[in-house]
């Protein structure tokens, strides 16, 4: 399975850069990372440490719903909550956290398939042929 992982994340003025660079190696320990402007860029291949997060915080369906949801041709591209990396957890966020997020754009290379790597990321827990409730907006707001 060939990919590319890039990572972007803001580096706000009032942030520590080796604890923002400590919450990406937390997700990504091969992580490679320089500094552009106010922004941190990382790039990586290997995912066996986020795939291994998933799985010890026993969210991988959680996870694959956001990988399907994210891709885009033959990148999947979500973001993590930088301050929930800081201690090593994986933490999705659907709107921007205060501090900005950490911006994952995995790009599967060519001939290769977005889902395998969804696959072995995040397999699914569920029994086969069986579909996961799917809850829509107005159902969450009644929650």
């Amino acid at each position: 399975m060939e990919m590319k992982v890039r990572i972007r994340v803001p580096l706000n003025p009032t942030e520590d850069e080796e604890k923002v660079k400590n919450a990406i190696l937390n997700i990504f320990p091969d992580a490679s990372m320089k500094i552009e402007e106010d922004v941190i860029i990382a790039e990586t291949t290997d995912l066996k440490n986020l795939k291994e997060l998933l799985e010890k915080q026993r969210i991988r369906d959680t996870a694959r719903d956001v990988f399907m949801s994210s891709i885009v041709e033959n990148h999947i591209i979500f973001k993590i909550n930088k301050q929930v990396a800081t201690i090593g957890r994986v933490n999705f966020s659907v709107s921007e956290g205060p501090l900005g997020d950490i911006e994952v754009d995995i790009e599967a290379e060519e001939g290769e398939n977005v889902n395998e790597i969804i696959n072995y990321l995040a397999p699914s827990t569920l029994p086969p042929n069986v579909e996961p409730k799917r809850l829509s907006d107005d159902d969450l707001l009644d929650l």
